[in-house]
């Protein structure tokens, strides 16, 4: 069968295609019912790195506020990514927390989508994916995500695209903060406490704490987590500086992969009833920022991740390991007045130092990045802008395990064109390169006669369109992306390799519509076509790609003080992890639904929540294994339940 009759023949499924026609009446309807609103739409800090309200730039960047979070009813992070257009998740865990990778443009693995918080790289100089779990949405102002590759701006792992988390601020003269508690299935218990206040004078403080206590969905898969933030900040009249320290203590059994008959058996059961892996995380950041004059400011920031790991797997004693991570990142953003507009740019430079130890191991890695970028955003008539950069990256690696070091560099651009047709609508067009070094733990186990990896590159380009009024949105963007030297992980050879070239296309839908003050709607699809295009697997589609996923959201208020918010998602089906022949059954599409109910009386908020209403048996993580000759399962949670009451002030 042909490509194109394939996904014919998904688009006939039924769940899918009574959501992609719910997504398709709100694509169509949506500008046409709202024609003569306006609305312009506001960028944030992902477009330059700073913040810069209403920039025409030649990308996609959908923003979440805090407020979205809270109706919406989502306790974890990767609750508010899974419902996101152009994002799927693994999970090989089931808590919904620490081991969550997410997956964008077809790319999966932990490194290749890259996860800030408030600029600071979430990202690992290992395998392990960016602990989502370390960012509490207590703390969350809004998420910014930036599709596609946003290599010059970002640099390493900027490849499918960019998480972009902006923690709250305190507001001079204010003081607001909030306390909550929420009990569910498996023994969930979750408190958190927070409070912001800004004084008069410019100085303000922010503090969090959250405890969160769960038996999880299956055996051996305990959790106990802890985190503790604490910002100092003061303000003056040319600037501003600030001084940021977290601790996390974030403890977790790991009840491992199932095979198939265990699985079908009993999918709560535990493959190793005894191993856990532990986290204890301290982090610093300073930085500020100071005028340059009228038009140009400075800012750096400084931050310094040391993690301690202890795992266990079910013999010997627990293996102890540590990873250092430093980032300095400082950059000059200004404006040049033009008789067409103002011009935005932005010069950096880019430091990272990570160190990775595990004695038992043997391993013992540092990896240093550095990088020079610059970019602008030129309005040559006051509809059309053009967006352009340049980023140098090197990077040194040493193995003192082996005694080895390699050095690499590269340069990469980008250039993409903004088109304003109206106050409502917007066309805009972009070649963009990315690239990502390989990590530490990758180097560190290749086949014999290598010492490094290749650098991973990619080219990508992409056109779409967006439009907004006061009560509605919507955007469309189809892309294409070419891999070369793509890093992965060969079960069969046991080792990490650069693969042949691979392919990626697809197209991207987001919209939004506000009936009424009752009702609103949201609806998101994505189309990926992830395709292996050279080497003994030519042809082949990428494993454990969804073609199709869809989100659709309604939020219902038939009371000021209730909201009910019904979502559900659609994944596609996909081979499994590790088929790169695709000779194996895929796995089954899994369509997913959840409601949140509110009740708010003035300050005090109580909320239930019922996730998987539907009792759907699905997996986190599917796979085939050569060396068991098997396939295995990372089993979900089924139909469970949350109530919260939260306190604001």
């Amino acid at each position: 069968m042909s490509r194109k009759s394939t996904v014919h023949a998904a688009i006939q499924a039924t769940p899918f295609l009574l959501s992609g026609l719910s997504a398709a009446i709100l694509a169509v309807f949506v500008p046409a019912a709202f024609a003569a609103e306006k609305k312009f739409e506001t960028v944030y800090v992902s477009a330059t790195r700073s913040e810069t309200a209403q920039m025409p730039v030649a990308t996609q960047i959908k923003v979440i506020s805090a407020e979205d979070i809270r109706v919406g009813g989502a306790k974890l992070l990767s609750e508010v990514l899974r419902t996101q257009a152009g994002i799927q998740l693994t999970d090989s865990d089931g808590s919904g927390a620490r081991n969550v990778t997410a997956s964008m443009r077809g790319l999966s693995g932990a490194n290749n989508v890259l996860v800030l918080v408030d600029g600071r790289k979430l990202n690992n100089p290992s395998l392990a994916a960016p602990a989502l779990n370390t960012v509490s949405l207590k703390d969350v102002e809004r998420i910014e995500i930036v599709q596609g590759s946003a290599g010059v701006l970002y640099g390493d792992q900027a490849v499918g695209g960019v998480i972009n988390i902006i923690t709250h601020c305190a507001v001079a003269g204010e003081v607001d903060g909030s306390i909550s508690a929420t009990s569910g299935t498996d023994n969930l218990e979750d408190y958190t406490a927070s409070v912001r206040q800004g004084f008069e004078n410019g100085l303000s403080y922010s503090l969090s704490a959250q405890k969160r206590n769960a038996d999880n969905y299956r055996d051996n898969n305990q959790s106990a987590y802890e985190n503790v933030l604490g910002n100092l900040r003061y303000d003056f009249a040319k600037g501003f500086v600030f001084v940021e320290g977290q601790t996390i203590d974030d403890e977790l059994n790991l009840a491992g992969e199932l095979l198939e008959d265990d699985y079908l058996f009993d999918p709560r059961a535990a493959s190793s009833p005894n191993n856990y892996a532990n986290q204890y995380t301290d982090l610093a950041r300073i930085g500020g920022g100071i005028d340059l004059g009228e038009h140009w400011q400075l800012l750096a920031e400084f931050a310094s991740r040391d993690e301690d790991t202890e795992f266990y797997y079910g013999a010997g004693s627990p293996t102890l390991g540590n990873m250092q991570v430093d980032n300095l990142t400082p950059r000059i953003v200004g404006t040049i007045p033009t008789r067409k507009g103002d011009a935005i740019v932005t010069f950096g430079y880019d430091q990272t130092d990570a160190e990775y130890t595990v004695r038992d191991w043997g391993t013992d890695i540092e990896q240093a990045i550095d990088a020079f970028y610059a970019q602008i955003v030129y309005p040559l008539t006051q509809a059309l802008s053009v967006t352009t950069g340049v980023r140098t990256s090197s990077v040194e690696d040493t193995n003192h395990a082996t005694n080895t070091y390699h050095e690499d560099d590269l340069s990469l651009g980008e250039l993409g064109l903004n088109y304003q047709l109206d106050n409502n609508w917007r066309l805009f067009g972009r070649y963009a390169d990315g690239f990502r070094f390989a990590n530490a733990n990758e180097n560190g186990l290749v086949l014999p006669g290598v010492d490094f990896l290749e650098v991973q590159t990619s080219e990508s380009y992409e056109v779409g369109a967006a439009w907004a009024t006061d009560r509605a949105y919507s955007s469309y963007s189809f892309y294409h992306m070419v891999l070369n030297d793509e890093i992965t992980f060969d079960a069969i050879a046991y080792a990490n390799i650069n693969l042949p070239d691979t392919e990626r296309q697809g197209f991207q839908f987001d919209g939004g519509l506000t009936l009424s003050n009752e009702i609103s709607l949201t609806a998101n699809y994505t189309y990926t076509d992830a395709e292996v295009t050279s080497g003994a697997f030519k042809g082949k589609d990428v494993p454990y790609v969804s073609e199709h996923t869809v989100n659709l959201g309604m939020v219902f208020r038939p009371l000021d003080v209730l909201t009910v918010v019904l979502d559900t998602t659609y994944m596609g089906s996909r081979y499994l992890s590790g088929d790169e022949n695709n000779i194996y059954a895929k796995v089954e599409p899994t369509q997913l639904f959840n409601v949140n109910v509110i009740w708010q009386i003035k300050q005090l908020e109580i909320s239930g929540r019922i996730k998987n209403i539907t009792n759907e048996r699905y997996s986190g993580l599917q796979g085939y294994s050569s060396w068991q000759a098997a396939k295995y399962y990372y089993p979900q949670p089924e139909r469970n339940y949350e109530a919260s009451i939260t306190y604001r002030f």
